[in-house]
């Protein structure tokens, strides 16, 4: 629950730093003549080697990292639930040329992939998130072909199809709800997954290009004052900390609250 409070709180301050409520009293792309001013009170997280509010920097990245995250699971939700319940649902032949080609998704480095998305479309948000989606929905997939697998065996799905319901129905009805506790676990993992992996891409320079920030490309940009001013990496990776600890919190008592067999 303390974990829950946490994500809620961190999407309301980006929610409504989209919205433009005004956390601070400077944008985060505003420059002013106090470079790299240790916290106070005025700039309650310092200042960059620009001048730029870092608080505000910060919750502007929040916007982008928390999206990113979100957005990249409900992608991986889509597709892998399609990919999955067609593989798991039909079996034989279809199952195995569907699993093979999860099989060379899987092959090829996630790094590699979002590097070449990102020659190809562009260091923004939309590469970002497209290239998450091509490399997240894999294990998704393999989780609801798993489920289908094993539910498809049940009497009630025998009695649906016995009733004269068709495909669809049997799936949309009675597959899919009986699965989606397993699979809502696995997105609350995903998301800090891309977060992560945004994060770690924005580090090394090949993510987000300015003036787009999120709280990679603010670690990285403070990597440079480490040693004069370690405030300008210290908070942005807090906060990555502190939304990925978050997330697994979640996920484990999401999973302890979907799965009867934990109750006992």
């Amino acid at each position: 629950m303390a974990a829950l409070a946490i994500i809620v709180l961190l999407c309301c301050i980006a929610l409504l730093s989209w919205l433009g409520f005004p956390f601070t009293s400077y944008a985060y792309d505003q420059t002013s003549g106090q470079i790299l001013v240790s916290p106070c009170p005025e700039h309650l997280m310092g200042t960059d080697e620009l001048g730029r509010d870092l608080l505000s920097r910060v919750i502007y990245g929040s916007r982008l990292s928390i999206s990113i995250g979100i957005l990249t699971a409900l992608n991986a939700f889509v597709i892998g639930t399609v990919f999955g319940a067609t593989a798991g649902y039909l079996g034989g032949k279809p199952d195995l040329l569907l699993m093979r080609c999860i099989d060379i998704a899987y092959a090829l480095p996630d790094l590699l992939v979002m590097i070449l998305i990102g020659v190809l479309i562009g260091r923004g948000t939309s590469g970002i998130l497209i290239a998450l989606a091509l490399i997240s929905w894999m294990g998704t997939a393999r989780l609801v072909r798993a489920q289908f697998l094993q539910l498809k065996q049940e009497e009630f799905v025998e009695a649906a199809r016995a009733s004269g319901q068709g495909h669809v129905a049997v799936i949309l009805k009675h597959l899919l709800p009986n699965a989606i506790g397993p699979i809502i676990v696995a997105l609350t993992f995903t998301v800090p997954s891309a977060i992560l992996l945004e994060s770690t891409v924005s580090f090394i320079g090949l993510g987000l290009s300015p003036p787009a920030c999120s709280w990679g490309t603010l670690a990285s940009d403070g990597l440079r004052s480490l040693r004069i001013q370690p405030h300008l990496i210290l908070f942005p990776s807090f906060f990555i900390f502190i939304t990925v600890l978050s997330f697994n919190f979640l996920g484990d008592g999401l999973r302890d609250a979907l799965d009867p067999r934990t109750r006992l």
